[in-house]
């Protein structure tokens, strides 16, 4: 499930995979939104190609150095023991690197409405005929499933990524997970209903993207800012579930050992470590092979 809800920090910090899967593999990104579910021509490619190149430099020497520092600082903060990390600390480093997604958001938009205002009808269908099955494949595994195998399915979720940050969790650490687990309002129906209103809307750009000279700007909005799509009630569950979160989190931490403290900040620096070694010259990353992340991402 890829969740724009979520706030970075939380997704980087939970998620038990670092850069190595996923900025090596930056000249993915655009594609990631487009050839996912697009078959791109051959001046689609090229398109593509070129505005990569400018991205990938931009986002070498900018964004990684910023994700690097950040890390840094946030690890020195939650293996500190006086005074513990708090909630308003977490939510400091959660807007900082939340900004930071929005910034890259802001670079890929224009290029995204680029390639999709020179989709054909075939390709607008094929794009949405691809999220459809992406949304009855959500469905299937977050929606229709029983209520107590989903919880049970999103503690062991938990359970696994907080022991990838600070390995074995005794049971007073064991049990703030459960608490934290089932504290969480279950947003999945609120997702995929988000997802169709704002699939809907794109559907509705599309279809006047050679006739409406505003459709790019419109596109980049809506790609840019898709959270302005969002209910209020679905917005208000998404912060129910960023505060929950940040206050296990503080529980969590304040429980630490010292051998877990020491593993969780190897953890955070390697994390750091891998976004110095990318914070390179993009002349030196590979270039997008789109036959090989095509074949990836379907």
């Amino acid at each position: 499930m890829r969740n724009r809800a979520a706030v970075l920090f939380l997704a980087i910090f939970l998620a038990g995979c670092g850069p190595r899967l996923v900025y090596p593999h930056l000249d993915w990104l655009i594609p990631w939104y487009v050839s996912d579910f697009i078959s791109l021509d051959s001046d689609q490619k090229n398109m593509l190609e070129a505005r990569l190149s400018k991205l990938l430099d931009w986002h070498c020497r900018t964004q990684l150095p910023a994700y690097a520092s950040t890390l840094r600082a946030l690890g020195q903060d939650l293996v500190a023991s006086s005074p513990p990390v708090d909630a308003a600390a977490l939510q400091a480093y959660s807007t900082r690197l939340m900004a930071l997604w929005k910034e890259l958001l802001y670079q890929i938009g224009p290029d995204i409405a680029a390639i999709l205002a020179t989709a054909t009808d075939d390709q607008i269908d094929e794009l949405f005929h691809n999220l459809e099955k992406q949304n009855q494949k959500f469905k299937k595994e977050y929606v229709e499933m029983p209520p107590d195998e989903l919880i049970l399915n999103r503690e062991e979720r938990l359970i696994k990524r907080t022991k990838y940050w600070i390995s074995t969790l005794n049971p007073e650490q064991k049990q703030i997970l459960a608490d934290w687990n089932l504290q969480l309002a279950s947003i999945g129906v609120d997702w995929l209903q988000n997802r169709a209103i704002t699939q809907a809307e794109a559907r509705s750009l599309l279809a006047q993207r050679h006739a409406n000279p505003g459709f790019r700007v419109a596109m980049q909005e809506l790609i840019i800012n898709p959270e302005s799509m969002r209910t209020p009630e679905y917005q208000r569950k998404i912060d129910f579930n960023t505060a929950v979160t940040i206050r296990h989190m503080v529980r969590l931490n304040k429980l630490l050992s010292e051998k877990q403290r020491s593993y969780l900040l190897d953890r955070i620096e390697s994390l750091a470590a891998d976004f110095d070694i990318l914070s390179c010259d993009p002349e030196t990353l590979p270039k997008p092979d789109f036959t090989e992340a095509e074949r990836i991402t379907r």
